[in-house]
């Protein structure tokens, strides 16, 4: 109820208004018509004058007719100016200024077809009375929807801004979320890797490497449905300089140093690449080495890094002689999030079992023109 207060419903305006204006003005009709023995002639004309203004909203041109047209037939004195200036207003606040002064000038050219044709009652006072109010009354109602439509354009733009807001913010989360299964993932498979074999050359600290292990696994986990939900939905600057292909050299010494056999190659001359891309090539070779320790243990792999005529060419393949894979092409963060970055530049990315044996990752991501 207290909310139905604070925000009535337009319809009751219309009522309060065709109240507010039918009171005096039926009341003054009937009290002309009683005198000369018409009242309810009176009451008839009143209402056609005050009715309509209930519906003035929806049809504010077919009121403003039925007003004038009773105010021209009345056979008692009917006080239409104030049911005119209400059903003019309505038209300024609800349509064009083309068709407000269209409608104003058709009351007046009305009026003044019918003092040429003899209406009583009605001289050119009246008519110059009805101008200034048709003028009055629909450079007000132009102000007032002027000023809604500018409100309405407003709140249009600030909910445009916010829903942008809420996508900037979306896409944020998932490069977070991105760059913490890159970092953080690469780093914590890193460990567990490195506790297990700690743990197979020194029987004596076994039981602590497990529990390394262990704990590491559950961090993965963790950091998973940490990730899920970040992928769902602030802002976050770049606060350290980002990793790129320069800094490839101490990928794969981390790598080795976790018992990986890997080897870099580099074919072609060196082009100079956009921050973006560098960024994205170093992210997919790290998650493909990240994926060979989860996935083939210690098989033996090959990056392969190809500088081509028009793209970046990235390729990742392992032996296939360590632990089995447990992974599709399709499935899992890191295989997603190499998509992911492969495309935003246009690229192509393939992933997947090699014959015989092994699994392989090859990306190819187009030069930033700007770099050319």
């Amino acid at each position: 109820m207290r909310a139905w207060l604070r925000t009535p419903h337009p319809r009751l305006y219309d009522v309060l208004v065709a109240l507010v204006v039918g009171v005096p003005v039926v009341g003054t009709a009937i009290a002309d018509g009683a005198g000369q023995n018409r009242g309810l002639a009176g009451l008839a004309f009143g209402l056609a004058a005050t009715l309509p203004l209930l519906v003035r909203r929806r049809w504010p041109l077919a009121v403003l007719a039925v007003i004038v047209a009773a105010a021209l037939v009345a056979t008692v004195g009917l006080p239409f100016q104030l049911p005119l200036a209400v059903a003019l207003y309505t038209v300024g606040a609800h349509r064009s200024w083309e068709v407000t002064l269209a409608a104003g000038a058709a009351v007046v050219a009305v009026v003044a077809v019918y003092v040429a044709a003899g209406g009583p009652d009605v001289g050119a006072g009246e008519i110059i009375g009805v101008a200034l109010l048709c003028a009055l009354a629909s450079g007000v109602g132009l102000y007032v929807g002027g000023k809604r439509t500018s409100i309405t354009t407003l709140q249009e733009l600030a909910r445009e801004r916010e829903l942008l807001a809420r996508q900037a913010v979306a896409e944020e989360r998932v490069r977070i979320a991105q760059e913490l299964h890159d970092v953080v993932g690469h780093n914590v498979s890193l460990i567990v890797v490195q506790a297990q074999a700690l743990g197979a050359t020194e029987p004596g600290v076994k039981a602590a490497t497990d529990e390394i292990a262990t704990l590491g696994r559950a961090t993965m986990a963790e950091m998973h449905r940490t990730l899920r939900l970040l992928r769902g939905d602030e802002d976050a600057a770049e606060f350290a300089p980002q990793p790129g292909l320069d800094d490839l050299g101490e990928l794969l010494a981390r790598s080795r140093a976790a018992g990986l056999e890997v080897e870099l190659a580099v074919e072609g001359a060196p082009h100079p690449l956009a921050r973006s891309v560098d960024l994205s090539a170093f992210r997919i070779v790290q998650e493909a080495l990240t994926n060979v320790v989860k996935h083939a243990g210690r098989a033996r792999t090959s990056v392969t890094v190809a500088y081509g005529p028009q793209a970046l060419e990235l390729t990742i393949v392992d032996s296939g002689d360590g632990a089995s894979r447990a992974t599709t092409a399709d499935g899992g963060h890191g295989l997603i999030g190499m998509r992911e970055r492969t495309a935003l530049f246009g690229g192509t990315l393939s992933a997947g079992p090699q014959p015989g044996a092994g699994f392989a990752v090859r990306a190819s991501l187009p030069y930033d023109e700007e770099t050319a």
